[in-house]
Parts: C-alpha cells; structure tokens; sequence
C-alpha cells in the first residue's frame, strides 16, 4: 500500500470498465492533475488508476480469523485486515444449526456498526449452506435443512446485510444427502427462494446431487424462474452460483491439482475439446449442471462465480467459459482461509499444490488472494478491463455498492504500476470529475 501516494499515470479504468487516456498525477495527498479523455483505449501495458479495490466475494477467512468461528468473530480486526490488503470482503460462513440464533444476532449486531458507518471493507455477509445436496469437503455440520421458521430467521438477516445463501436446487431429491432429513414439514425449494429473495438475499447455486445432472438442471432453471419473479434486483444479479465445475457433475475432467495428474494436463485438456465450446454443444461437452448454468450466465439470468486460482479450476478451462460468457457475467472467486481449521474441521495441504484438504482428502478451500487472481487472469491473455470486471466491478454490482456510492466523500483507488503491482489508498474525488 502507499501510506502517502505520488504517481503519474496515463490511463483511468472507469467502474463502466472502460479505460480511457488520462492526464493523472497525485502528490501529497493531492490530485495536482486529473484530466480524462473521453475515446475508450485498450491498454495491456503501462500504469492506470482505478476508482475502485478488489473484492474478496467468497472467502471463508483472514489471517488468524475463521469466519465460521461465530465465537470469535471480531468485525473490527477483520474489517483492520481487509483494509491493509486493499480489498473489501464478503465473508462466508458456514452455519452449524445449533449456532442460527447466534448467526442472528451476530448479523443484527453488524447491521447497527455499519449504520454507523463501521467496516467499510466488509461489504455484507454471506452463508455456504445449510441447504446442501453435496457438502464435499465442506463441514457436514453446516449441511442441514430448515424448517420454515428457521428459514424466515435466516431470510431475516437480508435486512441486517446476508447478501447471498448458497443452497442447492436439488437438496430434495432422492440421491441429495440431506434428502433423509426431508419432511412433509420442511417447505419447498420454490418456498425457500421466495421467502429469500422477498428478503433480499440472493440464493447462489451450487453443491448439486451427482445422479441425474437432467434433473437438477430443470431446478435449476425453476429456482432461476422464482427469483426473477421475485427479486428487487435485475437480471444477472438476482441469481448467483457457488463454484462453477466444483462439486458438481461434469462431463470432463476441469483441473490437474498433483505433479502426477499434471504429466496427463495437455491430454486432457485436448479431450475436453475447449475450442468447440459454444451455447449449443455446451449442454454436452461439458454437462447438464454447468452447462445449464454457463447458458443461464450467457443469456443474463445469473452471475456465475468461479475459481481462478489454476487449482480449483484449470486457467484454460476458466479462461474458455469467460470467453463464452463474458467477464459481465462471472465473480472471480478464491474461497480463501488462511487458517489451517475451518468451522472446527482441521485442514492440511498436501505437496504440489496450495489448496486446504480435509481428513477425509476432499478439497475444502483455497488460499490464494485475490491479487493473485488478477495476476493469474492477466497470464490467460485478458485485458485490464476484463481483470476488474472479474475481480471488483461485477462483485461490486452483485453485492448493490455501484449504484448509490457517495463519491464526494474519500473512498478507495488502485494505482497499478507498469510491473502489475497494485497499491491502494483512500481519497476524494475531484469536483471537476463530478461535474
């Protein structure tokens, strides 16, 4: 970070992802120079300025914090570590059922800070679960499924900042895990997104049964169908997914995680037959479930997240679906945690890759930051407007914070040298832009 910036840069990427020729220079705290041009550039090299910071949209900690930890959960600190980073921070939990009424109250907690304008680099709050079909290595203990009241306590928590719920189409369908703990008391899928996106909390697919791919994808579109009749929110926004390819059933193999699978990486990536990629054969190539959602993203109907950390999806399996769908249309996510324990579940990594696994040997979280994931975007070929389109912008605008910034106050900026590197600070915008 520069504790007190001095640059000059020739180029502004606007938050409508447009980079523009510019005349920027700061000094002491002070813009000496701020003139844009209004002609739209493409620029792969050179320094820029950005009147924005990444986003952390799906991360399950910070340094010593496991966000699932409700008992020490301290919103200060981890709004102190997001803002030393230079990101803001959509942490995701992992909710045990013993812990809802807690969850509520921790969420009304946040809600009366952020009125008083506390964390500003936590952008809200987001659940993984309970509501899942799979849990792979995630924490069985925050797989369950609410009844509705528990669902209504959980919907409630959209007016004190729960952005998104990550839930699963299929959780009642006969090879779903929690399809045992079904009864006639427990409220249909169509309840469940009605009741949350009345509330203003996004439902985020993913987590999917395995068995009949044909089926999940007709939920899948059911679930999109009640939300747009539903949402406040338009188009992409009002439904996203968790991990595109993760935990899901696939019809190719999308990532070579140990030096042994890497040696087969070219072979595979040959049989996946990424060039024939397009919205009629992707259904095919690549499965019902992604498929169905990659559509889904193409057309408008939802936001895809998906990992660019080259471990939990292959950068040329992720670079082939930007180009399908569009940079509009995907969350660049890192499932991050920093701590070697999540939601009381150990973790470890193994040789050869940087991912945490669990004791049964599933993949449970990345650890890659989000700057990493822009240097990994960049090294597939994209532009600068794509990085933050992925990364901050389209985030931004799934988490409701484009649209209604105050700009006349200090808010933050990105200045990125010519190496790349990103450095970060707060200041007001001058009132000759604004005009």
């Amino acid at each position: 970070m520069l504790s007190a910036p001095s640059f000059n840069c020739p180029a502004y990427l606007g938050s409508d992802g447009v980079m523009r020729l510019a005349e920027i220079s700061y000094k002491d705290n002070k813009w000496a120079k701020f003139e844009l041009g209004s002609e739209g550039i493409f620029k792969k090299s050179g320094s820029y300025l950005v009147p924005s910071i990444p986003v952390e949209f799906h991360c399950h900690g910070i340094g010593e914090y496991d966000f699932s930890n409700l008992d020490e959960l301290d919103m200060d600190k981890i709004n102190a570590l997001a803002e030393r980073e230079g990101i803001y921070c959509v942490p995701s939990i992992f909710l045990p059922h013993h812990q809802l009424e807690q969850f509520v109250t921790v969420m009304k907690a946040f809600h009366e800070q952020k009125k008083k304008g506390k964390y500003p680099n936590i952008l809200g709050i987001s659940l993984e679960g309970p509501l899942l079909a799979s849990f792979a290595g995630t924490p069985e203990k925050g797989n369950w499924a609410p009844l509705k009241d528990e669902w209504k306590k959980i919907a409630s928590c959209g007016q004190y900042g729960l952005l998104y719920t990550v839930l699963s189409p299929d959780a009642m369908t006969e090879n779903s895990y929690l399809k045992k703990y079904i009864t006639p008391e427990h409220p249909s899928i169509e309840w469940i997104v009605d009741t949350l996106v009345e509330a203003g909390v996004k439902p985020a697919l993913g987590h999917f049964q395995k068995a009949y791919p044909e089926e999940t994808s007709t939920l899948i579109m059911n679930v999109i169908n009640t939300a747009q009749k539903r949402s406040r929110f338009a188009g992409s926004t009002a439904v996203l997914t968790d991990h595109l390819f993760n935990d899901m059933p696939n019809n190719f193999k999308h990532t070579w995680r140990t030096p042994q699978e890497r040696t087969l990486r070219l072979e595979g990536l040959k049989s996946a037959q990424l060039e024939q990629w397009n919205l009629d054969s992707v259904k095919t190539l690549v499965g019902e479930v992604p498929g169905t959602l990659i559509r889904a993203a193409k057309e408008g109907l939802l936001t895809i997240c998906m990992n660019f950390d080259s471990e939990h999806v292959d950068l040329e399996v992720a670079r082939r679906v930007v180009e399908l769908v569009g940079s509009q249309g995907i969350i660049a996510m890192t499932d991050r945690i920093d701590t070697d324990s999540m939601c009381g579940q150990s973790l470890e990594k193994i040789e050869g890759n940087n991912l945490w696994y669990q004791g049964k040997g599933y993949v449970a979280a990345g650890s890659y930051t989000i700057d990493r994931l822009m240097h990994n975007i960049r090294s597939i070929g994209f532009n600068e407007q794509t990085v933050w389109n992925l990364t901050s912008f389209v985030p931004l605008q799934a988490a409701g914070y484009l649209n209604g910034q105050d700009q006349r106050s200090a808010q933050p900026f990105s200045f990125i040298d010519e190496t790349k590197t990103r450095n970060h600070f707060k200041a007001n915008v001058p009132e000759f832009v604004l005009a």
